[in-house]
This record gives C-alpha cells, structure tokens and sequence, in this order.
C-alpha cells in the first residue's frame, strides 16, 4: 500500500481539461471531445482501479474515486493518459491535444448537480491555476501539465521522484484561493526514487523565481531603490515616489 487511506468523506479526486478548446472550430470541438472521451475511458482502465464516478464537461472532467482506492491509482491513470496523448498525437498531429491535470485528496460526494465538497473545489483550482496554464505554455513540446496537491504529494513519496515535480505556491486572488501544489517538470511518471534529494521534506526547497507569489511593476518613469525579497509576502506591497529632496 502506498501512503494513506482517506479520512471519512475523504476521495482522490482527477480532474482535467483541453487546453485551447474555445479555439478550435464546432467541428473540431467535436472531434476533440470524442478523442478526449476515449483518451479518458483507457487511462482508467488502465489504472486498475473500481471505476470512478466521472462528470464530464466537454472539455475536461472531474472524477472521484472511490474511498478505499489508493493514491497510487492516481498516478497509473496519469501514466496511461500521457501514454494515450502522446501517441494520438503522433499519429494525428493536425488535431493535437494538449491537456492541463490535477489531483488532490480532500472531501467530496455526489450532489444533486454534480460533485459537491472542498476536495473537488480544491482540485478544480489547481487545474484552472494561472501556474498550471503557463507552465504548460512555456512548455510548447510538453502535450501534459500535471498538478498534485501538497498532501497527496507526500502520500506518493514512494511512487513519484522530488527532482521530477517542483514544489509551487499556487495564489489565485480571484477565487480567493491559494495552496501548495507540485508541478511536474516532464521527467518519468513515475520514476524509481532514487535521488539524495528525495530524502527532503516537502516544503524545504527554496523557492525559486517562478514559484513566487508576488509581482512588481514599475509604470515607465518610475523608479524603484531597495526591494527586500521574502519567500512569503501576506497583506500588500506599496511603492512610493521618493520625495526626498523636492523630487
């Protein structure tokens, strides 16, 4: 077994979606979904595990697994979806499929109009996340962007390498959302764990220049002196003119 069952009213909850799918035309919409749907439908066979329940969307899905499903099922289906995606690719690169995923264990059930519960909002956040979408955008060759949230990263310790994922504060102010997540940086999924680096705690890494949760912009004519750098900023960031001197 690997990691930990869920708690009560707990799930390992998938969710993904289709890049660039307003852009495509009716037709090819179409198409997608139907490549979409049966992309979908083998990575879970694929992962071994009792069929989840799955609320389609169009261009993407939320699934629930069941509670005694394990974390590792979550990984075999992501290994068979960029599997599938890879080769559907290569054999019809007009209509390529570049897909964003995100998995997270938390609260979540079936409601009367879909799923309900704050593992399933949870997960959702992280798949629309301004960090996933640019770290698929900067990745032209990259058909897949995966996103595992921070505690079920930790349940995956031994299924997933450190030095494949990079630990990223994930803020969306619009949803009044933030939380950790690990983005994986396209090494094996999974790999055998056999780095030095492995042996770090989630949350040791220092944080590098993408993974910060701040950004400064300074108006043409605009001057900036000292900026003290923090790996965690909470409250606001003013910048004033100097006015020292009549300036």
């Amino acid at each position: 077994m690997v990691g930990r069952r869920g708690d009560a009213g707990e799930r390992l909850c998938v969710a993904v979606d289709l890049e660039g799918y307003g852009r495509r035309s009716d037709a090819a919409q179409e198409r997608a979904q139907d490549a979409l749907a049966g992309l979908l439908d083998a990575a879970w066979r694929a992962a071994g595990a009792a069929e989840p329940l799955r609320q389609p969307n169009g261009d993407g899905e939320v699934a629930l697994l069941g509670p005694a499903a394990e974390p590792a099922a979550v990984v075999a289906m992501l290994v068979a979806l960029r599997a599938g995606l890879e080769a559907l690719n290569r054999s019809a690169p007009a209509e390529r499929l570049r897909l964003r995923a995100a998995a997270h264990r938390g609260p979540g059930r079936p409601a009367r109009n879909g799923f309900a519960g704050s593992g399933v909002v949870r997960t959702c956040r992280f798949l629309g996340s301004h960090a996933l979408r640019a770290d698929l955008a900067r990745r032209p060759g990259a058909d897949l962007a995966v996103a595992v949230s921070d505690p079920l990263f930790a349940e995956l310790r031994g299924v997933l390498r450190i030095r494949d994922f990079r630990r990223v504060l994930v803020v969306e102010p619009g949803k009044v959302f933030s939380g950790w997540a690990w983005l994986h940086t396209g090494g094996p999924l999974p790999a055998p764990v056999t780095d030095a680096v492995e042996a770090d705690e989630p949350g040791t890494r220092a944080a590098g220049p993408e993974e910060a949760g701040m950004r400064i912009e300074i108006a043409d004519g605009g001057q900036a002196g000292t900026v003290i750098q923090a790996r965690e900023l909470h409250g606001g960031l003013t910048i004033t003119p100097d006015v020292r001197d009549g300036r």
